[in-house]
């Protein structure tokens, strides 16, 4: 179940950096790594991409705030 539920949030992120990255540049550059600390075990993943020409830093935080990987997969507006 854990790592189902990792696999879909890795996919989210994967969706909210698409939407301002180049065509192909979006990338998983580490998946499913655990971290240790010292009462808990954590999954890690990370989500990478290359910022679009012509945007800029805040069009990227607006595009991936609330991030899918806290709030859920967004709901599309009719």
């Amino acid at each position: 179940k854990e790592i189902a539920e990792h696999l879909m949030l890795i996919d989210l992120g994967r969706n909210d950096v698409g939407r301002v990255s180049d065509i192909g540049a979006v990338k998983v550059t580490e998946k499913m790594v655990i971290e240790r600390y010292s009462n808990v075990m954590h999954i890690v993943s990370n989500v990478t991409g290359q910022l679009r020409e012509g945007l800029s830093a805040m069009d990227a935080l607006r595009a991936i705030l609330p991030a899918g990987t806290l709030s859920g997969a967004p709901k599309i507006r009719a």
